[in-house]
């Protein structure tokens, strides 16, 4: 989706991918703003950024900062109420895929992530988790620097015991788990960030 500045932007940065997308479903639930880019930029820095009128942008950010921070670290967070258009070409690059908005939504499946260090770690919590629980591995993302997160989807119940699973195991191995989290009922637009992530269409 191309952005010309025409609205406020929001912005939050956190260190690995599950705090950011903690944040970008808080920030979608908060207040009526619109998800537009979303980038790894590398350094392990993950940023999520929605437009919308000032207040909304406000509430959403400020809402989103604090879900991030809860589970992981926020590294900032900015909310920019007129930026100029040259700003808004640079939010471009790393704009997300809109969707076609006519098209029938599922109703989103609950969703599980872990992220640690390194894909020995990750791979152990990934056969941890889809053992545990009726829960489908579909996603992988390496945000550079070892942090390496995994998603599973199911119900709440199942993603919460395959969360638990794959925490457990990692601990067991001797190392940490930087960040866990279940989304019960995400926000649509989620899937905009997570389908980045399918691990169908990133094999070769």
């Amino acid at each position: 989706m191309r952005y010309y500045g025409e609205e406020a932007l929001g912005l939050i940065e956190t260190l690995g991918m599950v705090p950011a997308i903690s944040g970008a479903d808080i920030m979608l639930k908060t207040a009526d703003v619109k998800l537009i880019s979303y980038e790894n930029i590398g350094s392990t820095l993950v940023t999520v950024m929605v437009k919308g009128d000032v207040a909304a942008v406000k509430a959403s950010v400020e809402a989103g900062a604090a879900a991030a921070a809860e589970i992981g670290k926020l590294t900032a967070q900015n909310v920019m109420p007129r930026p100029i258009k040259a700003v808004g070409d640079v939010v471009s690059v790393h704009a997300i895929q809109d969707d076609d908005q006519d098209a029938p939504q599922e109703r989103p499946k609950a969703m599980g992530f872990i992220e640690t260090f390194g894909i020995v770690y990750v791979l152990e919590a990934a056969d941890a988790m889809v053992k545990a629980a009726d829960v489908q591995l579909v996603g992988y993302e390496n945000v550079a620097s070892g942090y390496i997160s995994v998603l599973v989807e199911g119900d709440v119940a199942a993603c919460q015991a395959a969360v638990e699973a794959g925490v457990k195991a990692v601990e067991e191995m001797g190392t940490e788990v930087y960040s866990s989290l279940v989304i019960p009922t995400p926000h649509p637009d989620l899937k905009k960030i997570t389908n980045i992530y399918d691990i169908e269409s990133l094999l070769p």
